[in-house]
């Protein structure tokens, strides 16, 4: 796929021809379609449709890049997570990013960027090495990552992406050290939401970034719902806390009880042809929140004639778009109330949503409309839809538009250079 570098020697593929760029991608394309069900039974291919949607979800909504800044770095660039990122790539965080959002613009007209150039943004050229340590390679040793991260059996749509692992590519060009970006978006990727792979393994990070999406979804809850209802946050119970966030309405007609669940879809899951045949357990998570929205309606609105429904809100959509799926989570989780005694009365419909389709439906429902979508999200017609496309469904005269939540401030709060860049150069 390289031009000579000599005018004698013959091209390979030459890449100037749009036509030759044209046929090679068809190429692939071919070979993905084809292998993209090798791995399962044609019969089995509604326990594989997870499989299929969860790489291209990004894709599709077409993430704004504030929304990104402000959700990642709110709940992974906490102080114990900071720690936790120092610890392993011997760099402050803030500084990486920063290093990181140097290449980025350095590389918007051209394909690599030399990272003496970053001392502009007060980078040493050590610090460089060390953001080009901790998400990059040579290029000799990314093929070296490709073929050691390689599965056999695994169609290559599902295999790792070391682009997204590694976005940065070190070579020497006129006997200086560049850093080659085949992908931009991968590297937004890695220095936002790459950042939970980062400090996954700090149990005291770990805990720090659950709180602050518990925090996150809070603040969304208010701005929606404040005026007309009252939110708060988690209550002493008779079998300890009860579900993270609390919705009652100030008519006392209704509400919502919301868990919040910040574990990430593993590789594992990721690329199973029939992911809660291979890893129900990589579920339980899931479970646990829909069982703890029961349990916390047992507790305080059992003998109460308030209607609520529940949300398990995903940091990723564990559960978009399969029907059977859905219903083999909510099997497990009646099969966990059954254990405990909770009575059929207080198992109140509940959502199964990413954080992305809750914040939608939240701008584009009132309370009333939005419960009416969870109890539809339960029925053979709707469940594993995502709730927006549900509200959207049946709230067509209901649809309202409300300002959004303030990401840049978010991403400004936890990374204070980025609110005022001119005051760090």
């Amino acid at each position: 796929m390289l031009l000579p570098k000599h005018e004698d020697q013959k091209r390979r593929l030459n890449i100037k021809s749009w036509g030759n760029v044209a046929k090679l991608f068809y190429t692939y394309t071919r070979l993905s379609n084809i292998e993209s069900t090798m791995d399962f039974k044609s019969d089995d291919i509604l326990a594989a449709i997870p499989r299929m949607l969860w790489p291209q979800y990004d894709w599709q909504l077409g993430y704004e890049n504030m929304f990104r800044f402000g959700r990642a770095w709110h709940v992974y660039a906490t102080p114990q997570g900071k720690k936790a990122f120092r610890s392993k790539h011997g760099i402050d965080l803030d500084i990486f990013i920063k290093a990181a959002f140097g290449v980025f613009a350095a590389t918007e007209y051209y394909p690599a960027a030399r990272p003496d150039l970053l001392s502009s943004l007060n980078i040493t050229k050590h610090q460089a090495h060390l953001l080009r340590c901790a998400i990059g390679q040579t290029v000799t040793g990314h093929a070296k990552l490709a073929r050691a991260s390689w599965t056999a059996g695994v169609p290559r749509d599902f295999q790792r992406s070391i682009t997204k692992e590694r976005p940065l590519f070190e070579a020497t060009a006129a006997g200086r050290v560049v850093y080659f970006v085949p992908s931009r978006s991968n590297l937004l990727l890695r220095v936002t939401d790459g950042l939970y792979y980062d400090i996954v393994s700090d149990d005291y990070a770990r805990v720090s970034s659950g709180e602050a999406f518990e925090g996150l979804c809070l603040k969304l809850a208010k701005l929606y719902f404040n005026d007309t209802c009252l939110v708060q946050t988690e209550r002493a119970t008779s079998y300890g806390k009860s579900a993270d966030i609390i919705v009652e309405s100030n008519s006392g007609a209704n509400g919502l009880i919301i868990e919040c669940k910040i574990r990430r879809i593993p590789e594992r899951v990721l690329t199973s042809p029939d992911p809660w045949a291979n890893h129900a357990k990589d579920f339980e998570d899931i479970i646990k929140g829909i069982f703890q929205i029961w349990r916390t309606h047992k507790e305080y609105y059992h003998t109460k004639t308030r209607k609520m429904t529940g949300i398990v809100v995903q940091y990723d959509p564990w559960t978009i778009a399969s029907n059977t799926l859905v219903e083999s989570i909510f099997k497990a989780a009646h099969a966990k109330a059954d254990q405990v005694g909770i009575p059929q009365s207080d198992r109140i419909p509940v959502a199964l949503a990413g954080y992305v389709d809750v914040e939608r439906s939240f701008r584009a429902s009132t309370l009333d409309g939005l419960q009416a979508a969870i109890c539809s999200c339960c029925t053979d017609r709707f469940r594993g839809f995502e709730l927006f496309t549900v509200v959207k469904e049946i709230n067509r005269d209901e649809m309202r538009k409300e300002s959004r939540l303030d990401y840049s401030r978010l991403a400004g709060d936890a990374v204070p250079w980025f609110r005022n860049p001119a005051a760090e150069t």
